[in-house]
């Protein structure tokens, strides 16, 4: 069992040509409303793949809500963990993404949403795999801290935090803490990313990684740099790929893939999100991810 704890959104997408230079009026050319947040997409992805998953989130009580239960329950991802708290707004997201995928996106949390400070109890058996992401940052740290305890696999999402004690904890405590470029940078301040994965492997004496968009994924383990290239493609959609990634490495540790592999497998899925339209619907399959494996290349650099 796969299972994802942190943010889940709904997200509203307007399609346009291309940002202009400065604030003005443009045409639109759809909207979509889908299901966002980056553990969420990671649990859906790890059930299109093939693997058992649930989703732990915080939810409000208003329509966005029955939405975003509806879209989990069509395929069967478990959410009895979740919190639902009453007379609350469900996240939401409003999100511009023109033709070549790049996008802007405005992030609305409740306060109340926010502030909610109860954590579900959890079991934390051996056989599960854990996908954390700093959204809901005391959850993230509890369970870094438990699967830490009990030698259980945990993958953390650290992108879009602030720096904290409990965000090095959780890195500390993570078996795979998986930084984003500007995740990366925020946590070693004014250090290149090479010296910043080495500082922060000195530190854990583990595994730890950076994804970096369509430069590929760079990681550290066992005193070594290695880097998964991935090759040029045609971009239509980059939303939520990095929550593609993460499902797809938490899939890979649960069939006792190496890490080079779990990144390749990664790599492979992601880059695939990225070619095709359509939120957590575009999510590839299985198949198609093995296709596609061959383009994806580990380098060692040192």
């Amino acid at each position: 069992m796969i299972i994802c704890a942190g943010s889940i959104f709904t997200d509203y997408i307007s399609r346009i040509d291309e940002f202009p230079k400065k604030p003005i009026k443009v045409l639109s050319r759809g909207i979509d409303k889908r299901l966002g947040g980056s553990a969420a997409v990671s649990a859906f992805t790890a059930k299109i793949l093939g693997s058992e998953s649930k989703f732990i989130g915080k939810f409000g009580d208003d329509d966005s809500s029955v939405f975003l239960k509806n879209e989990l329950k069509k395929f069967s991802i478990n959410i009895s963990k979740s919190i639902f708290i009453k007379k609350c707004q469900s996240s939401q997201s409003f999100v511009i993404e023109d033709t070549k995928g790049e996008r802007l996106l405005a992030a609305y949390n409740d306060p109340k949403l926010l502030d909610y400070k109860k954590i579900p109890k959890l079991n934390f058996r051996k056989q599960d795999i854990y996908a954390v992401d700093m959204r809901w940052i005391d959850m993230a740290f509890n369970i870094a801290i438990n699967t830490n305890k009990k030698n259980i696999k945990c993958v953390a999402d650290l992108d879009n935090f602030k720096s904290s004690n409990k965000i090095s904890q959780i890195v500390n405590k993570a078996s795979h803490p998986i930084f984003s470029e500007e995740g990366l940078k925020t946590y070693k301040k004014n250090i290149n990313m090479q010296k910043a994965l080495f500082q922060i492997f000195n530190e854990t004496n583990k595994f730890v990684a950076v994804t970096m968009g369509s430069k590929g994924v760079y990681w550290v383990e066992n005193d070594s740099l290695y880097h998964c290239k991935v090759p040029k493609v045609k971009t239509t959609e980059t939303n939520c790929a990095g929550d593609v990634f993460h499902g797809a490495f938490a899939t890979a540790l649960s069939l006792n893939k190496s890490n080079s592999q779990s990144i390749q497998l990664a790599a492979a899925t992601a880059t695939l999100k990225c070619m095709k339209k359509g939120g957590i619907y575009s999510i590839p399959k299985k198949n198609m991810v093995n296709k596609f494996l061959k383009k994806i290349k580990i380098i060692k650099i040192k």
